[in-house]
């Protein structure tokens, strides 16, 4: 079994094409606005990217100003994002090849960013959270995405694959990939209720949960209705009846004293 950044060692190069499409479109306009909001409450000089990926919301922090510390494990993924940073930004940021568990920041950041479900993807999530609690400020502001439990089960019902949902009832887990890659690796699938009894078991006082797509996927073919599908997105996304329906379920939570 691979760990999940041996995956995106090998989709490096084509993983930016993922955000071309209409359901990932909306999915980081939906973030970004909650991120932004979230901003303007805040006080903020140092944030943590954790699981940057290609830098998607390095640059987007950095842009805004903040001083950003891109941790990510795959040397790849780094590479191509080290060649997308402007260079009017590249001293905004510094780089840092790690997993969560080996990160050693002490009371450092404001925010800690996780998007990409990082939380499900941990090999070790008691030492990962563990040191993603250190890494923060005392009120710092921890933020993300994990992947969805119930959708997950609904995907595996269309499919007929009953066995599969047995086993995930018995241990949310899920082996997952790509048609084109020769590897899986394991996620932690969640609901609302199991993620915030994480976070607060862990130190964390949680401020929201919501739904992160909760009608999609989205048709390519729907782009000219983007503005609609994120409003409507943005409406729904916290309705008790949607949110461990959506496609991941996003959170935000801040380090208890």
């Amino acid at each position: 079994m691979a760990k999940s950044y041996d995956f995106y060692e090998r989709i490096a190069r084509k993983y930016d094409q993922m955000y071309e499409e209409l359901t990932w479109k909306v999915h980081y306009e939906i973030i970004s606005r909650i991120l932004t909001d979230e901003i303007k409450k805040r006080s903020l000089q140092k944030i943590l990217d954790l699981g940057a990926g290609t830098g998607k919301w390095t640059i987007f922090f950095a842009e805004m100003g903040f001083d950003v510390t891109a941790v990510e494990p795959s040397g790849k993924m780094l590479e191509i994002m080290k060649e997308k940073i402007p260079k009017n930004l590249s001293r905004k940021i510094g780089f840092v090849k790690l997993t969560a568990e080996k990160m050693d920041f002490v009371e450092e950041f404001d925010l800690v960013n996780a998007q990409g479900d990082i939380l499900s993807y941990l090999e070790d999530p008691d030492e990962g959270l563990k040191r993603i609690r250190k890494a923060l400020k005392p009120g710092g502001l921890f933020t993300g995405t994990v992947d969805s439990k119930y959708w997950f089960l609904e995907d595996l019902s269309r499919m007929g694959e009953f066995e599969e949902i047995s086993s995930i009832e018995k241990n949310p887990v899920l082996f997952i990939g790509d048609p084109f890659v020769d590897l899986t690796f394991k996620t932690r699938l969640f609901t609302s209720d199991t993620l915030s009894r994480l976070l607060e078991n862990y130190g964390f006082k949680v401020l929201e949960i919501s739904g992160m797509i909760v009608f999609g996927p989205y048709e390519n073919a729907l782009q000219s209705y983007f503005e609609e599908i994120v409003e409507n997105e943005l409406k729904y996304k916290n309705d008790p009846a949607l949110v461990d329906r959506a496609m991941h379920i996003h959170f935000k939570a801040i380090k208890s004293a």
